[in-house]
């Protein structure tokens, strides 16, 4: 027989009606209606197809959509799994604030923090967020790598989360990224046009490949300075896939220093390296500007290379 401890519980199926989360993942959704449920267990349950979405299986990055009805399963859960924000944390977040206005707070994240929760991590940005500027309704606009540090764009409302996500679909944000990368990049490429493909290792991981059955992807290069073995490069990305900076660089045999993930032989001695990426500006087409600065350790790995070379 198995026993359970006194403060765990059992909860019944569940159903939910989406009305004003229109448009959020379903992973981040139940995230917070089941607070008191591991987000290990939440995730889980998502990808066995125990939770139905209008009766049916679905992804966790399914974008909800008013009217839809999601049902839970059965599930234990217990009342002290609530992780608690780490203070460091909490004040890393208060302190990166670079502005703000009655829709969204832009953030300039640092590089090793994830944007949310799930997987081995427990909390992350957004979370956090929540808790220190008191509002449960702040949600992320878009996503960053754990990796990459810079700008990073929270909707305050419903409402505006909406209209950031319709200005990133219709291009009407434009994000420029910091990059250095591992080699000499050819002076003549200043684009990178190339399909990319997104899938899965039996993992769980995500990965993307250049391939023609891919969905298009644009990336705008320009070349900041140059050392013997690396370059520094400012990125625009045109379009919104996936990883598409790194896998645009790496296709012109050239991949981001500390990029693990696709990383080749010859970056093996640059793995303590951060991910040299950094998300330095984003405009809107109303001429709003927001940059955000690069972070010491940016500058500190960029001198580490020159000397190396």
């Amino acid at each position: 027989m198995t026993s359970h401890t006194p403060t765990q519980n059992v909860m019944s199926v569940q159903y939910f009606s989406i009305r004003n989360h229109a448009g959020q993942r379903l992973d981040n959704y139940l995230f917070r209606e089941l607070k008191s449920v591991p987000r290990s267990r939440v995730m889980r349950m998502i990808r066995k197809g125990e939770v139905r979405v209008n009766g049916k299986r679905a992804p966790v990055h399914t974008k909800l959509k008013e009217g839809d009805r999601i049902r839970v399963p059965p599930v234990w859960c217990d009342e002290e799994s609530t992780v608690k924000v780490p203070t460091w944390l909490r004040k890393v977040v208060a302190a990166s604030v670079v502005f703000e206005d009655d829709r969204m707070l832009v953030l300039n994240k640092p590089h090793g923090i994830a944007v949310h929760a799930g997987g081995s991590v427990q909390v992350g940005v957004i979370e956090t967020a929540r808790e220190v500027f008191d509002n449960e309704m702040l949600e992320l606009a878009h996503r960053i790598d754990q990796g990459t540090s810079g700008c990073l764009i929270l909707a305050k409302t419903r409402i505006g989360l909406l209209e950031l996500h319709h200005a990133f679909q219709k291009q009407r944000i434009q994000k420029q990224y910091d990059v250095i990368v591992d080699g000499v990049w050819p002076t003549q490429v200043n684009e990178v046009s190339l399909p990319l493909r997104k899938f899965t290792l039996p993992t769980g991981e995500r990965r993307v490949v250049v391939d023609e059955a891919g969905k298009s992807a644009l990336t705008q290069f320009e070349i900041v300075s140059q050392a013997e073995w690396h370059t520094w490069l400012k990125a625009k990305p045109r379009t919104g896939r996936t990883h598409q900076i790194r896998v645009h660089c790496l296709s012109q045999q050239c991949p981001i220093v500390g990029d693990i993930k696709y990383s080749t032989r010859r970056q093996n001695d640059k793995s303590s390296l951060r991910l040299m990426l950094h998300a330095s500006s984003i405009e809107f087409m109303d001429g709003l500007v927001v940059n955000v600065p690069l972070e010491e350790s940016f500058f500190a790995h960029w001198a580490t290379l020159i000397a190396a070379d």
